[in-house]
């Protein structure tokens, strides 16, 4: 290769770079957009691939199936959020109310069986390293990073209605032409990816099936658990017991501890608040209802599409929520599955033949 090739070659991948990056700042503003349209794309391909062929028709069957979409999925999705984040704004001055009402929380730890003992290994552990621990404070900053958290998620949502329209209009849009275009749009990225084709068959094919199994298991089970809880929590007379299955549904998607994570502290709360056999009938609930039918969806969803770790999955969706938002729900566990693909290609191309 010459000077001048190598000349050439440099200002065509570095002006291609600029002009992706300046691409890529014309479609961040509406990124969550896209992918979230492409997320659900995916997830109903091949019930879309099924009406395809029964009604014989590529635009009536998208537009069929967008529609759906927008009725089963879009809409209830905007209703629930609306109304989780109204509910977190009226839980908020209730929570720093009981915690200003029971001002030493130290003294009312300490007062629980099993726990009081753990507390103060702890609190002696940290007294050890002269760490002086406040809880109530403590509770508080939780309880106002969770809540500021929320509320800007939800801002970002609500607090333009005209953007909130835009950008529902635009996923239909986006929905459809990715069902109606779809195959054109992959086959023309598929075709400029620098790698040969049993290379990119592997990695089309295992991401595909792992992100339609992580996504849909993980909705699937998110659901199905916040059904259940908000049933055991309103079998209790638990107040507001919309909110906390809508916090359940959130925490099912932390794969150590899942829904447990929720409804655990309430089975404690009612035991203190209703007595022993309530509280373990309710836990017998949680265990065997709440917590299992995570044990049945995933593995039959899921199956063996994906063979992540756990503790790998737990840092990707906290991270991912940090710096994506509610979408990094979904997102995070997308990008370490991808990670885990292009490892295993490595491993199969550089490692494993040497």
């Amino acid at each position: 290769m010459n000077f001048n090739e190598q000349i050439g070659n440099f200002f065509f991948f570095g002006f291609l770079s600029f002009l992706l990056f300046l691409g890529y700042l014309l479609f961040e503003p509406f990124l969550n957009v896209i992918i979230l349209s492409i997320l659900i794309t995916i997830i109903f391909y091949n019930p879309y691939i099924k009406l395809k062929k029964k009604l014989k028709s590529e635009t009536v069957a998208s537009l069929l199936m967008t529609f759906i979409i927008l009725i089963f999925i879009i809409i209830p999705s905007i209703v629930l959020i609306a109304f989780f984040v109204d509910q977190i704004v009226a839980v908020y001055p209730k929570a720093l109310e009981f915690i200003s009402k029971y001002k030493n929380i130290d003294q009312i730890v300490r007062e629980i069986p099993v726990v009081s003992h753990a507390y103060n290994i702890v609190m002696d552990a940290l007294k050890s390293l002269n760490i002086n621990v406040d809880l109530s404070d403590a509770l508080k900053n939780i309880i106002n990073q969770f809540v500021s958290f929320i509320i800007e998620q939800g801002k970002g949502l609500f607090l333009n209605v005209t953007l909130l329209i835009i950008g529902i209009v635009m996923m239909i849009i986006s929905i459809f032409f990715l069902f109606k275009d779809g195959d054109a749009l992959y086959n023309r990225i598929y075709n400029i990816i620098p790698l040969p084709d049993k290379d990119k068959n592997f990695l089309v094919s295992k991401s595909y099936r792992a992100i339609q199994g992580v996504v849909l298991g993980s909705v699937l089970t998110a659901i199905a658990q916040g059904i259940l809880s908000f049933i055991g929590y309103f079998a209790l007379g638990l107040e507001m017991s919309y909110f906390w299955a809508f916090i359940t549904f959130l925490a099912a998607f932390i794969p150590i501890g899942g829904a447990s994570l929720v409804w655990v502290p309430v089975a404690i709360y009612t035991l203190f608040s209703k007595g022993f056999i309530t509280a373990f009938l309710f836990a017998l609930y949680g265990t065997f209802v709440i917590s299992t039918i995570d044990n049945i969806i995933k593995p039959v969803v899921i199956g063996d599409k994906t063979n992540i770790h756990p503790m790998i999955l737990v840092f990707a969706i906290l991270g991912g929520l940090k710096l994506f938002g509610f979408i990094g729900l979904f997102l995070a566990p997308i990008i370490v599955v991808m990670i885990d693909n292009m490892l295993l290609l490595f491993k199969e191309k550089y490692i494993t033949n040497n």
